[in-house]
């Protein structure tokens, strides 16, 4: 059964990177930005009875991207294929799932049934905020982590090393982060401010960071906010060097000089979201998540 690989518009890079490890060239897509901003998607390839895996970052501008994912599954079901596989490198809303105030929605559920609606068979993704989504959907869904491409600059280090967790949410990422290296971990406990969106009111340091380097790791950094005041805090604790490992780059509200200017002494992330270069600063280190994305999909491709 012959299997087909298209692309959104939201990470072309990192498709083509996957398609060529795996063989293939990407499909042929006409994508149509409307001057209303109107998406209008056609499929310019066969696709009756065959495997379509559609590779698209739910990224920022985070509505545009998810409206063409629809679309372009909806293209791929019109055309009769026999399993379509949306691949998302970046899960836009996963962040919003749960309900802290009443009144609130549901979202990363809402996108979820979008997805299945649409008739979506499988799932792959990477680093989701918190793998209870997982249970919003009733598809198969296949969850990779991003943070294994970052062991090996890890385990170049020769000085003491914590993992730090960001906070009590991020627990279970980093711990199997810190077995898999045989490492300490250390916890940041932060309280949130429900009412202004990645605001702070206090934090404190649980655990020995002294005259270690602290390895940040979390899913996703956006503002930069809650790292810096973490560097600002490890440091105060004694670590010697904080760097931060975050799979997904997802930089907004001039994240770039923030982290640039900041006591964190490294920022590694992978590609998952595409970096323009303008975005890009000295202390960053883009690594490629294509082998680890092709790897998952080889076993599903034909």
């Amino acid at each position: 059964m012959e299997s087909l690989i298209f692309s959104g518009n939201s990470n072309i890079p990192l498709a083509s990177a996957v398609a060529t490890l795996l063989r293939r060239s990407l499909g042929k897509v006409e994508l149509i930005r409307f001057a209303d901003s109107e998406c209008r998607v056609r499929i310019e390839e066969e696709v009756e009875d065959k495997d379509v895996f559609i590779i698209q970052s739910l990224s920022n501008p985070v509505d545009e991207n998810l409206m063409e994912l629809l679309l372009l599954g909806d293209a791929v079901k019109r055309g009769e294929a026999r399993k379509i596989i949306a691949v998302l490198p970046y899960h836009g809303y996963a962040r919003q799932d749960r309900i802290h105030r009443p009144g609130e929605c549901l979202s990363a559920q809402v996108v979820a049934k979008l997805i299945e609606a649409v008739g979506f068979d499988k799932l792959v993704t990477f680093e989701l905020h918190n793998e209870a989504i997982l249970g919003f959907f009733k598809i198969p869904v296949v969850h990779l982590s991003g943070l294994s491409v970052f062991r090996p600059l890890v385990e170049r280090l020769k000085d003491d090393v914590v993992v730090v967790t960001p906070d009590a949410g991020a627990l279970k990422r980093s711990q199997k982060f810190s077995e898999g290296l045989d490492l300490p971990l250390a916890l940041i406990e932060k309280k949130r401010d429900l009412n202004q969106p990645h605001k702070i009111l206090s934090m404190r340091v649980v655990g020995d960071v002294k005259d270690k380097i602290a390895i940040v790791v979390d899913d996703v950094i956006v503002t930069g906010g809650t790292l810096v005041n973490a560097a600002y805090l490890l440091k105060e604790k004694g670590a010697k060097q904080v760097i931060a490992a975050a799979t997904h780059a997802d930089f907004v509200g001039g994240a770039d000089k923030i982290l640039q200017d900041s006591p964190v002494d490294k920022i590694w992330v992978t590609d998952t979201i595409v970096i323009p270069e303008e975005k890009r600063f000295p202390k960053l280190h883009v690594l490629s998540s294509a082998a680890l994305l092709a790897a998952a999909l080889e076993k599903m491709v034909k």
